[in-house]
This record gives structure tokens, sequence and C-alpha cells, in this order.
């Protein structure tokens, strides 16, 4: 366990610095993009967005198969199995990028007719940013592959590298648009296409130059039927989950954006934005972990991969709660300061977004430990029908009641993020003999404890500003140097106080 939590350290440090780079690179971007194109151009672009990606449940899904099959055949250190993987894998992201292409060409004489509430005068930008989307859509599945391998080799540097690369290219293409007088949106979605193609050829390359596994590919001599069977099988299965997963974000948007319009998809998109920075925090140590739950159970190491699921979920709910209940309390001052003109809504949408997402972190990996085990079928199919249910309850509510905008998101925090978590609780016990009575042991009164301890805290500092109005910023770092403490002494048992007073002397 020794050097696997130095190696999980290590690369949740590298995915850290990327992060830092990413929120700040971010917070400039979105502003920057929100004022060139303006409230509503920005909301159009990201609905036609939430189109695309809504229908791209197919490359999640296989992705996601893809990741689990490398990450275990890298845990077996057989690299005729990788090579064989990868070109299986390969093979099958060629035939869906094709086979998307036509899904999306044809599903946009649907969007353009009637579903999507597109601004008068606007409808040919709007196709052509969909077309841009779908170029963008067909380059991000054909990496899919190398991702994953990059990731079986635990490789969080070239992976912080790349995402840094990435978000500055962003910032590039955002400021590029301030000065163009043309059509800015066309513009904005074809340098997003561009963009798309270029990281996709640095990750390519560089796979083809550093491991065995992606050199000398040869689809014909690896073809192999029962290998890609078993994938699209696994895929198949869990298709259920992400596809309904994201027709369920995705068609929250649609929703909003059907009974309110685009300025108040603009909101939703900010409120995503935010919730999505904030979650990267914790996100960035699943994805450092992942691969080696996957490999231990691989490797017939089941405990073992247990204890890295329950440490991974306090921890990635410690992490997340840290920046985001600060956030929470000071969310008009931090909307203010971000974007020039807030849009309406956006604040209470943010505070759901991150109450749902704040939710989840407690049990995230519990979907890491199941996908391990491999026996997914009644898992997808429960999460399916959870993940659906929302929408057809906003449809209902917004259509026959009339209730305010805010209502989808709480549809959302109630059926996808606390009866899913508990599915994800209930299976990962059913399928990797997850102990409940230690799950509510370690993770949920040690969150609860700190959660609540942290919520006091911040309401007395909250108190303490009315009396000497200070400046907000200087609060939150107050907070922040606080909470370390409460953090330390509730959310850590004796052996990881241990581990990170050696790991803070390490690193100093």
């Amino acid at each position: 366990m020794g050097t696997t939590s130095e190696r999980i350290v290590k690369n949740t440090l590298f995915l850290y610095i990327r992060m830092a780079v990413s929120i700040v690179t971010n917070i400039f971007t979105t502003r920057i993009l929100l004022e060139a194109l303006g409230a509503s151009d920005y909301g159009l672009y990201n609905v036609v967005g939430g189109a695309i990606a809504m229908l791209g449940f197919v490359t999640a899904s296989m992705s996601s198969a893809t990741q689990r099959f490398i990450n275990y055949v890298e845990g077996e250190h057989d690299i005729e199995k990788s090579k064989e993987v990868l070109n299986n894998a390969l093979i099958i992201h060629y035939g869906i990028a094709a086979i998307s292409v036509l899904i999306f060409v044809c599903a946009g004489f649907i969007f353009f007719n009637g579903v999507l509430n597109i601004p008068p005068g606007r409808e040919s930008a709007a196709m052509a940013i969909y077309g841009c989307m779908i170029f963008s859509t067909t380059f991000s599945i054909t990496v899919v592959p190398y991702d994953a391998s990059i990731n079986a080799h635990e490789n969080m540097l070239f992976y912080s590298i790349v995402g840094i690369a990435d978000v500055l290219f962003k910032l590039f293409i955002a400021i590029s648009v301030i000065f163009i007088d043309n059509d800015k949106l066309i513009l904005y979605g074809i340098l997003m296409a561009l963009e798309s193609w270029l990281i996709r050829v640095i990750t390519q390359q560089y796979c083809k130059h550093h491991y065995k596994e992606c050199q000398n590919i040869n689809l014909k001599k690896y073809y192999n039927r029962h290998r890609i069977k078993e994938m699209t099988s696994f895929a198949g299965w869990n298709l259920l989950n992400i596809a309904s997963g994201m027709i369920s974000l995705y068609g929250m948007n649609i929703v909003i954006n059907h009974y309110f319009g685009t300025q108040v998809n603009a909101a939703q998109a900010v409120a995503t934005q935010l919730s999505g920075v904030l979650m990267g925090v914790s996100m960035n140590m699943i994805k450092a972990i992942t691969p080696a739950m996957v490999k231990k159970e691989s490797g017939h190491q089941r405990t073992q991969m247990l204890e890295l699921s329950y440490v991974g979920c306090k921890f990635s709910f410690l992490l997340f709660s840290f920046f985001s209940i600060p956030v929470i309390f000071y969310m008009d001052d931090i909307l203010r300061l971000w974007l020039h003109d807030v849009p309406s809504w956006t604040n209470i949408f943010c505070i759901i977004m991150i109450c749902s997402t704040l939710i989840e972190q407690m049990f995230v990996l519990l979907y890491q430990t199941i996908m391990a085990q491999g026996n997914i079928k009644n898992y997808n199919i429960a999460r399916s029908i959870v993940n659906l249910t929302p929408i057809i309850i906003s449809i209902a509510m917004m259509e026959y009641m009339a209730f305010p905008p805010y209502w989808v998101l709480l549809n959302w925090l109630i059926w996808k993020s606390v009866i899913g978590s508990l599915i994800n609780l209930i299976y990962a016990k059913k399928n990797v003999e997850l102990s409940i009575r230690m799950f509510a042991k370690r993770v949920i009164l040690t969150c609860s404890g700190c959660t609540v301890s942290i919520v006091l805290l911040n309401i007395a500092i909250k108190e303490l500003q009315k009396y000497t109005n200070t400046n907000f910023i200087l609060l939150l770092i107050v907070t922040a140097i606080i909470s370390l403490p409460i953090y330390y002494i509730i959310g850590m048992n004796k052996s990881e106080k241990e581990t990170t007073i050696k790991l803070i002397s390490k690193i100093i």
C-alpha cells in the first residue's frame, strides 16, 4: 500500500496543478466569452452543445468500458493482451465515430425543427455551431483509447500538461473572438473544433512514442471478435446508466430552454461550469485512485480495493466541501466579481448544483468498485430509471403547474444525487461485499461531522462580516485557515493523520 499511496499522492499533486491553472483560466475564459458573445449567444452555444453531448452517451459508455479493460489488463502485466485490447478499442471507436456522425446529422433535423428554442435570426449560426461540434466530438471519440492508455499507466504528469495546454488554447480562442468583427459565435465554434483536433494529435503521438501497446498499431492482426463482443457487451449495460445520466443532465438544459429561453440557459451554463470547476478538486483524486482500484481487483486484492474506496469516498467529499461550502455562503460576492452581468437565477442554480455534487462525492467511488468487479447489469438498470425520473417530473411540473425554473435542478438533486447515491451503496454491498456499517462509520458520519462544523464556522464568520465590513476574499482565506484543523481533527483517523504528517514532511 505504501508504494501505491505514494504514487496516488504524486499523481494527485500533478492533477491539482492542472486544476489550479484550469480554474484561473476558466474564470477568465467564461467572463470573456459571456461579454464577447452576450448572454443569448452564450446560452445558445451551450444549449446546442448540450444537444450534441446528450447524443454522445454511446461514446461516454464505450470510454468507460475501454478504461476499465485497459486498466484491468495492465494489472495482469500482459503486453500482448494490452495490445489486443487497445487495437480492438480503436476498431470500436472508429466505428462509433462514423455512426455518431450519421446520428448527429439525422438528429439535427429534429433539433432545428421545433425542439430547440433558437432566437430569430440565429438559426444559421446555431446550425454552424452544431456542425463544428460534430467534428469536435469525432476527434474526442477516436482519442479515447489513447487517453485510457495514459490513465492505465497512471501518467498524470502528461495528462496534466495536456489539460493545461487545452485550457490555455481555449482562453486564447476566447480572447481572439473579441477582436473579430464577423459573427463571433460561428468563429468560436470553428476554432474550438480545430482545438479539439490539435489535442487529439498531441495525445496520439505521445502514446505512440512512449507506450508499447500503442506502437505498431495493426487493427487486422489484433482483431478479436470475442474481445470486441466482451467490451461492447460491458459497454452496452453501462450505456443504460451513462445514456440516462447524460440525457438527464442535458435534458435539464433543453427543458429550461423550451420553457424559459436562452437567457436562463446562460444561468444554467454558469452554474454547471462553477460546479464543474469545484468538482475538479475531488475528481482529480478520484482519477488518480481509480486505476489502482481496478488493478487491485484484477490482482484478486479486494480487501485493498475496498480500503481505497472507503478512503477515496471520504476524502473526495472532504476536498469538495473544503472549497464548495464557503462558496455557497459568498455566492453573490463571487458571482459579482467573476461576471460583469450576472444572468437571472444564477445564484440559486449554482447553490443547487453544488449541493447536488456534494452529496454525490460521498458515494462516487462506489461506482468504480462496481465497474472494477464487472457485474453491472442490474446496477445500471436501476441507475437508469433513477436518472430519467427527474426530467419526466420536471416536464410535468413546468407543463401543468408552471413551477419556477430552479425546480428542474431540485428534482435532479433529489433523484440523481440522493436516491442514485443510495443505489451505489446498495450494489457495492451486493457486488463487492462492501460493509454498509463500516461505510457509515468511516465515511458518512465523519463527513457529516465535518460538514456541520464547517457550516457553523461559515455562519459565524458571515455574521462577523456584518459588523466589520471586511472584504469577502479575506474572509474566505480566514475560513480556509480555520477549517484545516477541523478537517484534520474530525476528518482523519489516527493512521491518516500519521500519513499526512509524513507526506508533508517529505514535501518540505
